[in-house]
């Protein structure tokens, strides 16, 4: 499957998943990472069209065909209402994308692509920009899509091919 077409496919499924689980409204209020869940949705979603798919598998987050993804949940320090403040390094979340991108990058696999999941954010937020023009340029293409998580809590889904 091409890059484009998993990028429509992935964000069908798990848009709804995101916006419509009250659980992951409760983590992102908190700004509590949730990459296991997100591990588990992509499979779940993922196991409808392919049949392979591993978890975990060569110690990459999920492989299926000829394509390896690594995953992130990425909570940033920026206010919102509804959320609470507190302090976390977005720098060190935006460095943990960035290492697992190069981790993809020694691996043989044909495809290798990387999801992450940013909240609290909007993908035109300025102090954000900065991060993640870190990141695009260790891609060929980075797609996203914004959701709001219930209680209006907005989010960004990346997808980026490596």
């Amino acid at each position: 499957m091409e890059f484009e077409n998993l990028t429509k496919l992935i964000f069908g499924e798990l848009k709804p998943k995101l916006e419509n689980n009250q659980g992951l409204s409760i983590f992102a209020k908190e700004r509590a990472k949730f990459e296991g869940w997100l591990k588990v949705e992509l499979c779940d979603s993922l196991s409808k069209y392919f049949k392979d798919i591993v978890p975990e598998g060569n110690r990459i987050d999920v492989t299926f065909e000829n394509w390896a993804i690594e995953l992130k949940t990425v909570n940033t320090n920026i206010q919102y209402e509804n959320v609470k403040n507190k302090t976390r390094p977005i720098t060190k979340n935006t460095q943990g994308v960035i290492d697992d991108i190069e981790k993809l990058k020694s691996t043989d696999y044909i495809n290798k692509a990387i999801l992450f999941v940013v909240f609290p954010i909007t993908h035109d937020n300025e102090n954000w920009r900065i991060q993640l023009q870190r990141i695009s340029t260790l891609l060929r293409e980075i797609k996203h899509v914004n959701f709001n998580f219930k209680d209006e809590i907005p989010g960004v889904i990346y997808f980026g091919s490596i």
